[in-house]
């Protein structure tokens, strides 16, 4: 059994992930059909019990793996008792970075529990906003949102708190940026975009003037600047990367896969 399907999942050739850290197709092999190359990730909710939901994403490089894989999870939560949500389950079509490798921009349909699958641009996965266009803007938009909502929540319930208390609820709701060190392709406007909301949500929250300098500011209030908490997430990831005792870390580094944020 294992044979039979590894003989459509074999590269001569190093498959490298056309997304921005490049950490999981490296080690994903998978023949390209005339060069029919694509990355399609498939998260699909498994749902024996109400209460319990899994995310799973199937990763290929052409139509025909990915379809076998989707077969083959089927036929496997038909064994456990689970069932697939056909109606949250998407796939994205990761275009190559070289356009000459692009064969075409309409797929068939993917087909789950005898239901089409639906292609979409870009989808959410564990908080994080993955494009097919390899970019984070539309991340940094919904950090951007975010960040504007818990600041709001924290100034109308609590704005009457002192100054020691605001400083401990901004650095536990507004500084704990999650997903924010994988940001690796993306326009300077869209982070200075983000750079000026944290400005202004400390500004809004601690009551200081719209014209306040923003470096006598983080000074008073003894907070990281913008790119300290930038700094800080990417050196966290980067450190658990290599500190990873996980045995899929431990090959994608032996196999010389490095963090963009390195």
């Amino acid at each position: 059994m294992l044979v039979e399907i590894s003989k459509w999942f074999t590269c001569p050739q190093k498959v490298t992930h056309p997304s921005s850290n490049q950490l999981i197709a490296t080690r994903t092999e998978v023949e390209p059909c005339n060069e029919f190359s694509i990355v399609s990730p498939t998260p699909i909710h498994l749902t024996k019990y109400e209460p319990s939901v899994a995310d799973i994403v199937l990763l290929a490089l052409s139509w025909r793996a990915l379809q076998h894989l989707i077969s083959v999870l089927e036929a496997c939560c038909i064994q456990l008792d689970l069932t697939c949500n056909t109606k949250k389950t998407v796939c994205v079509v990761f275009a190559p970075r070289n356009k000459s490798r692009i064969v075409s921009d309409i797929f068939p349909n993917f087909v789950l529990r005898g239901q089409p699958l639906q292609f979409v641009s870009e989808f959410r996965y564990l908080g994080h906003i993955i494009s097919n266009q390899h970019k984070d803007d539309t991340d940094i938009a919904r950090e951007i949102r975010c960040m504007y909502t818990r600041v709001n929540i924290l100034i109308r319930k609590f704005h009457k708190c002192s100054t020691e208390v605001k400083i401990r609820l901004f650095r536990a709701y507004c500084i704990c940026l999650y997903g924010a060190a994988l940001w690796t392709h993306f326009a300077a406007e869209s982070l200075n975009k983000f750079r000026r909301c944290y400005h202004k949500c400390i500004k809004m929250f601690f009551g200081y003037s719209k014209y306040h300098s923003v470096t006598a500011v983080l000074f008073d209030l003894k907070l990281p600047s913008f790119n300290t908490v930038m700094h800080n997430l990417r050196h966290v990831y980067s450190a658990h990367w290599w500190s990873s005792g996980n045995m899929l870390m431990i090959n994608l580094r032996n196999i010389g896969i490095v963090p963009v944020c390195s």
